[in-house]
């Protein structure tokens, strides 16, 4: 079959969302809600999923060859590539460069950025806590921040949520520098520096203030830091070997940099937002993480519902955030009954996406060094698995 740019990339005109951890829109969004995700659209069978068994024949070779054609469409200096396929198993990707300017090639030990995909594993440990009654949603951000304005209101549920109204830390470029190294303790002096946005549970805002808070109670709280939490907690018991939070002193060699528009990589620190986007990993640890979580490996079905009880609009159609998970509807993007449930990320150098597909049962995890539309490339490959499955 012939494989044109026009194939690739008509979904680009659909949506390009840019709701990662560099993002900060001021204007409040009012609360015109999604309707409840039903437990049933996050259902399915654990067992139709082999995390183990390596995809192969036709499909892998279609699925690998539309990641071969991406290069000279997007000009990508490297990828990484993970779907969980009911009843076919593991298909995972990883390859290019992970920096352009000395062609080190990325392989299955390479592992990328997935910037505000963070903000889901940040959520996950909360509704830990909270089940072992160490925290409550309604606990109020006084008891460990006092000095913030409305301190004695937000809750720990608004601040997961994004309607505690306070600014983003990264709002002000005149304060906040990409390039520089902020520990988070740096990141708490600038944010105080910003007024609130709007009274607690007025409006929805996308704050990177919030997470980077939430990530200091549960070090707080968890007695450990946030490295450990996620490792212990998640990393060593489902074996996700590759899944790392980026310290500034453990900066892996083997990390996937992040690319300008011109094809030149850049030499930023990832490690600076604090349980808000500082999660290096592979995709197939990406999906498998998604997977366990949706399953109730991590926390109880029940909880993983409440999440998407009260989805709020974010500021690009058809995409709603609820309890740090976000749902994107493309019935409002596109017309089609199609829906996503996972989280995006990015920065101006990085695209990242783990998703799963209400429609199919995939789960999909992708993160590009570059900043390139990944919903694109994922409507692709979900699309190839699609028709893969009804041909057979």
């Amino acid at each position: 079959m012939h494989y044109t740019k026009i194939a690739l990339l008509w979904p680009l005109v659909l949506v390009l969302i840019t709701s990662g951890c560099s993002k900060n829109d001021l204007h409040a969004q009012a609360f015109n809600k999604h309707e409840s995700i039903p437990a049933e659209a996050i259902s399915f069978a654990s067992a139709d999923y082999k995390i183990t068994q390596p995809l192969s024949g036709p499909l892998q070779d279609s699925l690998d060859a539309a990641i071969h054609r991406l290069f000279p469409v997007t000009k990508m200096p490297g990828i990484t590539a993970a779907m969980l396929i009911p009843g076919k198993g593991l298909w995972q990707n990883t390859t290019g460069f992970l920096s352009n300017s000395n062609k080190q090639k990325a392989d299955s030990t390479s592992v990328f950025y997935w910037a505000s995909v963070t903000k889901m594993i940040t959520a996950t440990i909360i509704d830990e806590l909270v089940q072992d009654s160490k925290l409550s949603y309604d606990d109020k951000l006084a008891k460990w921040f006092p000095q913030f304005e409305h301190a004695r209101e937000i809750s720990i549920g608004q601040l997961l949520h994004h309607t505690s109204g306070l600014a983003s830390f990264n709002t002000d470029t005149t304060i906040f520098k990409r390039e520089k190294h902020y520990t988070a303790e740096d990141l708490i002096d600038i944010a105080l520096q910003q007024k609130n946005l709007f009274p607690p549970g007025k409006y929805w805002s996308y704050s990177n203030t919030g997470y980077l808070l939430l990530a200091m109670i549960i070090q707080q709280v968890d007695k450990r830091s946030y490295a450990e939490a996620v490792a212990q907690r998640f990393a060593v018991p489902l074996h996700l070997s590759s899944l790392k939070v980026l310290t500034q002193a453990k900066m892996p060699a083997n990390l996937a940099k992040g690319h300008t528009a011109d094809g030149l990589p850049v030499n930023e620190d990832y490690s600076v937002p604090l349980g808000t986007g500082d999660i290096a990993a592979n995709a197939k640890d990406m999906a498998v993480f998604l997977f366990a979580l949706l399953n109730g490996s991590i926390i109880p079905k029940t909880t993983v519902a409440a999440r998407l009880q009260n989805l709020y609009p974010m500021p690009d159609k058809g995409i709603f955030y609820g309890q740090g998970i976000m749902v994107t509807d493309f019935e409002g993007i596109n017309g089609q009954q199609d829906q996503w449930i996972g989280h995006t990320g990015g920065t101006e150098t990085y695209r990242a996406l783990l998703i799963f597909d209400v429609k199919t049962k995939i789960f999909l995890a992708v993160s590009v060094n570059a900043h390139i539309p990944v919903e694109a490339i994922s409507r692709k490959l979900i699309s190839i698995a699609a028709q893969q499955h009804e041909n057979n």
